[in-house]
């Protein structure tokens, strides 16, 4: 019997999960809190060597929580959060500190480049809106603001590639992950005119080389092997960046096969033959395997984001008083805010609680969160009812948008085990959505790329046929769809009535020297 360890390496935590090669079968798992650092407001970074140290803690915990050890390991694949900035020096270690893709220092660059028409450019090459938090960005931002630091960086790639570099010694990155950068979507490769349009043309000499998804990287060098508890030796591929990898842990690689992520962010995901450009200038357009592509219309302003704001502006005590084993204080949350009625008492409330503020339905980083129809009823329970609802008709939202036929939709991420969101979000769009079986999607799909490319599948349908599975079906209930149907046009349009008055408030903070983000 054969075992692979995927890795999510997420935003707010780690986690490492080893499956049964052949099944898909968790057999054992483990996770850990990413440690984020902000020095400034609206920043948000990583030190490097802390944030493998905790990967390879976790892998070490997962391993012998299935009661395995690393000889028992044949392949290793990692997923990370797409964005952000991960450099090393020309020494090949940490240039400085990580940006994670939250980051939000670069968003007046941003702003620039849809005032003075650059962004139109870009989205045509890349497919992609850029936030504050893509390396395109940052880069720009650093060669304006910090050109010392710019100046030290040797070679740029993303999350798992640090992570794949400490495990193998080869810094590399995959197509997954250039779609983030972004990249010429057309070409599936690094586009010079990108680097050219925003004025950093030498950084073409800083990035990395470009595997397909799911090759092998390399092997675990005995460094390695000993802290993350693996043998030396034990191939490792290249992984994909999170969406892509959730999108292969959920099954949809084929087209018209859509997976929608309750994670820190809300990612809803389609897989297409084609690369879908509208609409222009809205949503991500990233790279699949073999040949194939996925749009995404994120709700990147937040997905548990919004829930864990909400708990902890509502109720911090019994949140605190939980402690780290928070399985009882949820059940309790949900089922209080199932007591509560739909519409929470008439509160609407925009999921945009993230500083990298809207990236679908339209393109908007001034976005904020609003809450609408407070009153002396409104409490903790109406809120967390009212943050899900918000976030199920941003769903609603994203896939209305959408130039591309969905022919089925399935459900997942840390906030898909609350069986109240899910069923929200099934009335909302009144349709069935499908729940999986493994929660950890973007671990598994990782897993799914090794398990093919150590020759235990043939290729990748084969390997999603015999590792994917839906462990249930959540069927729309009709009552609570007329009612959601009846809000939906009244939550569009608050957000379409707010647009301009968000971005009256970024040019009131601007004159005053303010950065939008709150500390």
């Amino acid at each position: 019997m054969s075992f692979i360890v995927g890795i999510d390496k997420g935003t707010t935590a780690t986690k490492a999960v080893v499956f049964n090669a052949s099944t898909g079968k968790v057999v054992g798992s483990a996770n850990r809190a990413t440690r984020a650092l902000h020095p400034h407001s609206g920043w948000h970074e990583e030190d490097m060597e802390v944030t493998f140290d905790r990967v390879a803690e976790c892998i070490r915990a997962a391993i012998s929580d299935a009661g395995l050890t690393g000889e028992d390991i044949s392949g290793v694949g990692v997923s990370g959060h797409m964005g952000g900035l991960w450099a090393l020096d020309a020494d090949g270690r940490p240039a400085g500190h990580a940006i994670a893709w939250p980051d939000a220092r670069a968003g007046e660059i941003v702003a620039g480049w849809t005032r003075d028409g650059r962004m139109d450019e870009i989205y045509e090459i890349s497919g992609n809106a850029p936030i504050p938090g893509v390396p395109l960005a940052l880069l720009a931002w650093m060669k304006a603001n910090n050109p010392d630091r710019f100046a030290s960086l040797h070679q740029i790639a993303f999350a798992k590639d640090y992570i794949n570099y400490r495990l193998t010694g080869r810094f590399v990155t995959d197509e997954s992950d250039i779609s983030f950068f972004p990249c010429d979507i057309r070409k599936r490769a690094y586009s010079s005119r990108l680097l050219d349009i925003v004025g950093i043309p030498e950084v073409a000499e800083k990035l990395t080389e470009v595997l397909p998804t799911g090759s092998l990287v390399g092997e675990v060098t005995p460094e390695a092997a000993e802290l993350a508890g693996l043998k030396s030796g034990t191939p490792v591929v290249t992984g994909a960046g999170d969406a892509v990898s959730a999108a292969l842990g959920a099954g949809a690689v084929l087209p018209g096969q859509a997976v929608t992520v309750i994670g820190t962010s809300f990612m809803n995901n389609l897989t297409t033959d084609r690369p879908v450009m509208e609409p222009p200038g809205v949503g991500f357009l990233f790279l699949m395997p073999d040949g194939a592509w996925q749009k995404l219309m994120a709700n990147t302003g937040g997905g548990s984001l919004c829930l864990d704001w909400a708990l902890r502006a509502f109720d911090n005590d019994r949140l605190t008083a939980a402690g780290e084993d928070r399985a009882d204080y949820f059940a309790t949350i949900e089922a209080e805010a199932s007591a509560v009625a739909p519409l929470a008492n008439g509160v609407f409330s925009h999921p945009y609680f993230n500083t990298s503020g809207m990236s679908a339905p339209r393109f908007i980083p001034e976005a904020r969160a609003s809450i609408f129809g407070f009153d002396t009823s409104t409490g903790s329970a109406q809120m967390v009812r009212s943050v899900m609802e918000g976030v199920a008709l941003s769903m609603v939202d994203c896939y209305a948008a959408l130039d591309g036929t969905v022919d089925e939709i399935r459900l997942t991420g840390g906030g898909a085990r609350s069986r109240l969101w899910a069923r929200i979000c099934a009335a909302a769009m009144n349709r069935p959505l499908g729940l999986l079986e493994a929660e950890e999607t973007g671990a598994l799909g990782v897993a799914v790329l090794a398990a093919v490319a150590t020759g235990q599948h043939p290729d990748l349908a084969a390997g999603t046929q015999a590792m994917v599975r839906l462990a249930d079906t959540v069927e729309p209930d009709p009552d609570l769809a007329a009612i959601y149907a009846d809000a939906y046009p009244l939550f569009r349009d608050l957000g379409r009535d707010l647009e301009p008055l968000w971005r009256e408030r970024a040019d009131i903070l601007s004159k005053q020297g303010q950065r939008q983000e709150n500390p």
